[in-house]
């Protein structure tokens, strides 16, 4: 009988050995939850218009509070710049590095946005100079300009359409798009002798790939109204120039041609599409400019950049693209 009270007594301490044991594991577990986080990211792009001149900020990662993107100043007829972002996020105030281009000349400025309502206004302040870079006196004496309020984009896209009602498209606000000037020249189209009209362009800066070999990519609307143009607008590939295949741009027939063209360690990839609108014929085309990679050392840090992101880009340009006239 003895033997069966120990036993029973032993059963009972190890259950309640086991009881105490789970609890601490289980606890132990809880405590390893991690919290959840419930702020919104300030991750997008952000579009501020002032006039005709368009400022694009786009946050490409934001991680414990640092953050970083790039940054364009698009200008209407005047200077712009464009570049990377690189600074902090804290208490609603981004504040960082603009390393932009400008004109050819690379500089450095220090910038300041405060958030409101999800959306970002840029600050202004005294400033100073320090190793050649401009920075703010006090960082705490800072007045915001509603004016200058970059609203939260969802497509991050902005739309173009020409003076004259012609045509229309989409294009990524980072690009500076502008129009033709309206005059005869051979700048309508790469790759001619005949004189026609540009209509519009859209730069993509080098800024948009850096520390690539990416140069800048160029895309253009052009139209001709001289009749050997017209009469071979769709059939000929001239001056090296490869014809490909048949495709619709804007609800008309448009036909692809090539062009690579090389020189001094540069790269020139010309993909023009040319069709009949309207009884004239039209070139849509865009030039991607490369430099050889081969030329820069292991220690400048450049890579071959990834040609496929600049075609996705024009892509949409194109995709986008709508005639608004209608043809003979």
């Amino acid at each position: 009988m003895k033997n069966i009270y120990k036993i029973i007594i032993a059963v009972f301490v190890v259950a309640v050995l086991g009881i105490i044991i789970y609890s601490m594991d289980s606890e132990t577990v809880v405590e390893k939850v991690p919290p959840v986080s419930t702020g919104d990211s300030i991750v997008g792009c952000y579009v501020a218009h002032l006039q005709k001149d368009i400022y694009t900020l786009v946050i490409q990662s934001e991680e414990k509070g640092a953050v970083f993107g790039m940054l364009a100043y698009n200008n209407y007829q005047k200077d712009s710049s464009s570049g990377s972002f690189e600074g902090t996020f804290t208490d609603g105030i981004l504040l960082g590095n603009y390393s932009f281009d400008s004109e050819g000349m690379r500089s450095d400025r220090q910038l300041i946005f405060k958030q409101v309502d999800g959306n970002f206004i840029e600050g202004f302040g005294d400033v100073k100079m320090v190793d050649g870079k401009e920075v703010f006196v006090d960082t705490n004496n800072i007045n915001y300009d509603q004016k200058l309020t970059f609203v939260k984009s969802k497509d991050c896209a902005e739309n173009f359409s020409d003076s004259n009602n012609i045509f229309t498209f989409d294009y990524n606000p980072y690009f500076k798009a502008y129009e033709g000037q309206n005059i005869l020249d051979l700048d309508w189209r790469q790759n001619t002798t005949k004189k026609g009209v540009l209509l519009a362009s859209v730069v993509i800066p080098k800024t948009y790939m850096p520390n690539t070999n990416f140069s800048s990519a160029r895309f253009t609307i052009g139209r001709s109204t001289d009749a050997n143009e017209i009469k071979t607008c769709m059939i000929n590939a001239t001056n090296g120039e490869k014809k490909g295949e048949a495709t619709t741009i804007g609800g008309y027939d448009f036909v692809k041609f090539s062009l690579d063209d090389a020189g001094a360690g540069n790269f020139y990839e010309t993909t023009s599409y040319r069709g009949i609108v309207d009884g004239d014929c039209y070139a849509i085309e865009y030039t991607i400019h490369s430099t050889n990679i081969g030329n820069y050392s292991p220690s400048q840090g450049i890579i071959e950049f990834d040609k496929s992101v600049i075609q996705n880009e024009i892509g949409k340009i194109i995709k986008s693209f709508k005639f608004l006239i209608n043809s003979d």
